[in-house]
C-alpha cells in the first residue's frame, strides 16, 4: 500500500479519535485540561489531513500546515497534562521554543529551500524533544488513582519519541526521496506505528479522565462534607488497611475516640450553625495536632476518631493529652459568639491478632464512656467548664 493511501486511512482514524475526545470532553466538563486535549487531537488530525490533500494544494502549504499543526498539537498535549495534574511548570516555555524552532526549519526546508531529508530530520528531532518532555511530565505527575493509565500514556508517548528517533536515524544514513509521497516501506511503517500510538494516547487519556473522576468520587464518598475529615466508612476502610500493614510489619497500632462534652448545650443555646462552626474548629484543631501518617475521622454528630499507626500505647497517651489540651484551649468564633469546649477521650491499642477495627473502635468507645461517667479529668486544661460559653458584648 502506498504512503498516500496510508495517510488517508490515518486521517480517518484520527477523525474518529477526535470525535471520541470531543465526546469525552462533554462527559467530563470542568475537568482541567480536557479542552487542551481536544485541541491536541484536532491539530494532529489537521496535520494528517494536510499531508493527505497534497497534490490538491501546493507542496509548501501542505508541508507547513502538516508539520506545524502536529508540533502545535503536542504543545497542546503538554498544556493539557500540565493543567490536568495541576503542575505550574515553566517547561511550557521550552515547548513554545521548540514550536518556534519548528516554524523556522519548516519555512527554510519546506518553502524557501526545499530539502526533504533535512526537513524530516529537523521535524523528527523537534517532535522527539517535545514527546520526551511530555513523557517526563507524565512520570513526574503520577498519583494513585491514575497511576496505570498515566504510565500507559507515558509509554505511548515514549514509543512515539523512539519512532521519531528511528526515522531521524534512517534519514541521516539512507536519505529520503525528493517527494515524500514517493517514500518506500520504511516511512510507511513509521506512519502505521504513529497512527497506532496516537490512538493509544487518546484511549489512555479517556482512561485517565475516567480514573480521575472515579478517584474523586471515592474520596467524596469517604469524606465528611462538614469538616473535611474522613467519615465513618472512610475510616473503616483505611483502618483495616493500616491494621493489616501494622501486623505485617509487627508494629503497634493505637486508636482513640473523642466526644465533645455537653455539645448539646452549644446547639440549644446558640443554634446549629454555631454547633457546625464548633465541629469545624475542633476537627481543624485535631488535624493540626496529629502526625501526617495519622488519620482523623468524624464518626457522627460530635464524635471523632483518630487512628495512630505504628504507635505504642505510651506515645499514644502523650498524643491524647496534647490533643485534650489543644481542644480545651481552642476558641471557637462564630460571629459575635465566642465559645470553648472540652472533650473526653477513649484510647485503646490493638491487641489480638484477629482483632478488627470494629472491635478496636468498641474498646475505645467503652473507655470513652467510662471516662465520661467517672468525670475524672487528669489535666487542668480540661477543667474549663462547657457552660463558659458567652457572647462578646456589642
Amino acid at each position: 500500500m502506498d504512503i498516500h493511501t496510508l495517510h488517508v486511512e490515518h486521517v480517518v482514524f484520527l477523525a474518529l479519535y477526535t470525535l471520541l475526545t470531543v465526546a469525552n470532553s462533554w462527559l467530563y466538563k470542568g475537568m482541567k485540561g480536557v479542552n487542551w486535549f481536544c485541541g491536541y487531537s484536532l491539530l494532529v488530525f489537521l496535520g494528517a489531513l494536510a499531508v493527505a490533500v497534497r497534490g490538491h494544494v501546493s507542496a509548501p502549504v501542505s508541508i507547513l500546515c502538516a508539520t506545524l499543526f502536529v508540533s502545535l498539537g503536542y504543545t497542546s498535549l503538554f498544556l493539557c497534562l500540565r493543567d490536568f495534574f495541576g503542575r505550574h511548570t515553566r517547561a511550557v516555555y521550552l515547548q513554545a521554543f521548540l514550536f518556534l524552532l519548528m516554524v523556522c526549519f519548516m519555512v527554510e526546508y519546506g518553502a524557501l529551500h526545499p530539502d526533504t531529508s533535512r526537513r524530516l530530520i529537523a521535524y523528527s528531532f523537534i517532535l522527539l524533544c517535545q514527546q520526551l518532555q511530555i513523557t517526563l511530565l507524565l512520570f513526574r505527575s503520577r498519583s494513585p488513582p491514575i497511576n496505570i493509565p498515566a504510565i500507559s500514556m507515558a509509554v505511548m508517548v515514549m514509543a512515539l519519541a523512539i519512532t521519531n528517533l528511528i526515522r531521524m536515524i534512517g534519514v541521516i544514513f539512507h536519505g529520503a526521496p525528493r517527494n515524500y509521497l514517493d517514500a518506500g516501506s520504511f516511512f510507511a511503517n513509521v506512519l502505521v506505528v504513529n497512527s497506532c500510538l496516537q490512538g493509544g494516547i487518546m484511549i489512555a487519556y479517556v482512561w485517565m479522565t475516567a480514573a480521575m473522576l472515579r478517584g474523586k468520587l471515592e474520596a467524596q464518598a469517604a469524606t465528611d462534607s462538614l469538616t473535611g475529615a474522613l467519615n465513618r466508612r472512610g475510616i473503616e476502610v483505611a483502618a483495616e488497611q493500616r491494621i493489616l500493614a501494622c501486623r505485617k510489619d509487627h508494629q503497634p497500632l493505637s486508636a482513640m475516640v473523642i466526644d465533645l462534652d455537653d455539645f448539646k448545650r452549644v446547639n440549644d443555646t446558640y443554634g446549629h450553625h454555631c454547633g457546625d462552626a464548633t465541629l469545624i474548629a475542633v476537627a481543624a484543631c485535631l488535624q493540626r495536632g496529629i502526625r501526617p501518617r495519622d488519620l482523623l475521622a468524624r464518626i457522627g454528630g460530635d464524635e471523632f476518631a483518630v487512628l495512630l499507626p505504628n504507635t505504642p500505647h505510651a506515645e499514644a497517651v502523650e498524643i491524647t493529652e496534647r490533643l485534650r489540651a489543644s481542644v480545651a484551649g481552642t476558641e471557637i468564633i462564630y460571629g459575635q459568639i465566642r465559645t470553648r469546649v472540652t472533650a473526653s477521650f477513649g484510647l485503646a491499642q490493638l491487641q489480638l491478632s484477629d482483632e478488627t477495627w470494629e472491635q478496636l473502635f468498641l474498646n475505645c468507645d467503652k473507655l470513652l464512656y467510662e471516662e465520661k461517667q467517672s468525670d475524672q479529668h487528669h489535666d487542668l486544661t480540661r477543667r474549663i467548664p462547657t457552660h463558659n460559653l458567652g457572647i462578646v458584648p456589642q
